[in-house]
């Protein structure tokens, strides 16, 4: 009898597998929702951003000669010099003032806990303008901290138009980007490593030192590089609190664009901003990488066992003294508008509403206003319609085009933002968008797109993803079931995310700058030349309207997102 063989089919490939139809679907569907966002931010940012590499390379001559003048022309290096060691300053200072506010944060209850964490997002509610402008007052000449310095016998000291005053305030300004990491990192420690390590013989401090203190590194090092990177690109604070004596790349690379159209120079300072910056972040990724927090459910004996009322007086002494500089612009700019004084002196010795009738009669600050209300809600518009069909097409797609993708959707996040304007001003000149209000709209979209990406792909992680299976299941159509059961859960992820591309372009300052026009003047903007343009006591007023502008549509996302969470 002959043996019978079966022959085994032979294996497909996963790639060529044949796929259920409704994944090829969806796969289709995600590239469908995606293109939108993708051609707007190549048109937008993208391929003006190549432009300017090219220019760097062409203008006023093709060849290296932009890039050789970093290095070897005496001004150039100078301002690259300062504009680092700013940067590194900022970055040291800040950590030293945030681990122990963080560490802090890790002890206290939760109610303390929430408090701190306040503190640190208050900031975030208040306009960048706004916070530059109280410590210009803070540090002019007879300012408070001048009248302080003077009962330590050390004269009258001028800070105003240095780059300490500078360094001050960028420190300040950015300090929530450093305790945020920090604080992230430090609750995935199980604190009953370090008490292990007390059990065994060593001290609290050794313990410390060499258990807690390299646990937490990857977000020192999360902070520091981000800040590092976020200082280089700064053009507000030194514009208002530096002087051209001491300028920085972010002043530099204005003029040489928008005085003496120097787009070949200035291009090569802003992609070396961006080598710089891509450099770091991948340094600072790699180094993070290897000191991989060890996880654990964090224990209530949080930091290293430590508890809140062992917690060291040097301890809550300096969480007081970080909190008080975390709110102190606010606590500065309120109640400066109520001054009847034509100067910045603080505090007020009068009290008046003049500055609010000066505010809401003068045609310049109305129009200033209206114009960022309609370029801020026109632009959440925009970001939250793109953005939101970017988020749902990424999650249609396999994950080997997930990455790359949202690498490039979020890349206006990690571009100096003077590059950024850089980048827009060369671009729309060209397009005769110079000096609109739509222009002003279109930037401010790019830049926005991304924190719209990010709350709501968020949002759509934390989701079941067999609902809308069930919902189809039972009979509901695709509309239907986006309607009654996607969209109510995802809401709340774009709520959020229209309420950031709203004060994304409402508090934007560096790219309305360079699109500005007598007719496309932006509240920052008129801002800014209150000051530098002029001396303007309304714009006293104007901050404290920037913080109320600010501050609410946040706290109203805030609410929304808690009750979308129950």
């Amino acid at each position: 009898m002959a043996a019978s063989t079966t022959i085994a089919p032979a294996p497909v490939e996963p790639s060529r597998a044949r796929r259920p139809g409704w994944i090829v679907r969806a796969h289709a569907s995600g590239w469908l929702l995606l293109l939108p966002a993708l051609v707007a931010l190549g048109i937008l940012f993208v391929l003006p951003l190549l432009s300017v590499v090219v220019d760097s390379v062409t203008e006023p001559t093709t060849g290296l000669s932009n890039y050789a003048s970093l290095f070897t022309d005496g001004y150039t290096l100078q301002v690259l010099g300062r504009t680092l060691l700013v940067a590194a300053t900022v970055a040291v200072v800040g950590a030293l003032l945030a681990y122990p506010y963080a560490y802090a944060m890790t002890l206290v209850g939760p109610a303390m806990r929430s408090v701190l964490v306040t503190l640190v997002l208050v900031p975030f509610w208040t306009s960048m303008l706004a916070r530059n402008f109280a410590w210009l007052v803070l540090m002019q000449d007879g300012g408070v901290i001048q009248r302080f310095l003077r009962l330590f016998g050390l004269g009258d000291v001028t800070l105003l138009g240095s780059t300490t005053a500078v360094a001050i305030s960028m420190t300040q300004v950015l300090l929530p980007f450093l305790v945020l990491p920090m604080y992230s990192a430090m609750e995935q420690i199980d604190g009953r490593l370090v008490a292990a390590g007390q059990s065994l013989g060593a001290s609290r401090a050794r313990a410390f030192r060499k258990i807690y203190l390299p646990l937490s590194l990857p977000g020192v090092v999360a902070g520091m590089s981000l800040v590092f990177v976020l200082a280089l690109g700064f053009y507000v604070t030194p514009a208002l609190l530096g002087s051209t004596r001491n300028a920085m790349i972010a002043q530099v690379i204005n003029v040489r664009t928008k005085e003496l159209l120097d787009f070949g120079g200035a291009g090569a300072m802003g992609i070396f901003l961006l080598a710089v910056t891509l450099l770091v972040l991948g340094l600072s990724r790699r180094l993070a990488g290897t000191t991989a927090v060890v996880g654990g459910s964090p224990t209530r004996s949080r930091g290293g066992g430590e508890q809140a009322s062992a917690m060291r007086p040097w301890l809550a002494g300096h969480t007081v003294v970080v909190a008080i500089l975390l709110v102190a612009p606010t606590l500065v700019v309120i109640p400066m508008s109520f001054s009847a004084s034509p100067t910045f002196r603080f505090p007020p010795e009068d009290w008046s509403l003049r500055w609010y009738g000066e505010l809401f009669s003068s045609p310049e600050w109305i129009a200033a206003i209206l114009n960022s209300l309609q370029a801020g809600l026109v632009t959440a518009l925009f970001a939250t319609v793109l953005g939101t069909a970017a988020a749902f097409g990424l999650a249609r797609l396999r994950p080997h085009w997930r990455g790359p993708l949202n690498g490039f959707l979020l890349s206006p996040m990690i571009v100096p933002h003077i590059l950024v304007g850089l980048v827009v001003f060369a671009a729309f000149l060209r397009l005769s968008l110079n000096g609109t209000l739509f222009g002003i709209i279109l930037a401010h979209t790019a830049v926005a797109l991304p924190f719209v990406i990010i709350a709501v792909t968020a949002r759509l992680q934390g989701m079941d993803d067999r609902l809308p299976g069930v919902a189809a299941s039972l009979g509901a159509g695709p509309v239907s079931t986006f309607r009654k059961v996607t969209l109510p859960l995802v809401l709340p992820g774009i709520l959020s995310g229209a309420v950031l591309a709203f004060v994304t372009s409402l508090d934007e300052v560096v790219i309305a700058l360079f699109l500005q026009a007598p007719g496309a003047t932006t509240l920052p903007v008129q801002m800014f030349n209150s000051v530098t343009v002029e001396i303007d006591p309304t714009i006293s007023a104007a901050s404290s309207l920037m913080v109320v502008l600010v501050s609410v549509p946040i706290l109203i996302a805030q609410v929304w997102r808690r009750r979308g969470t129950r």
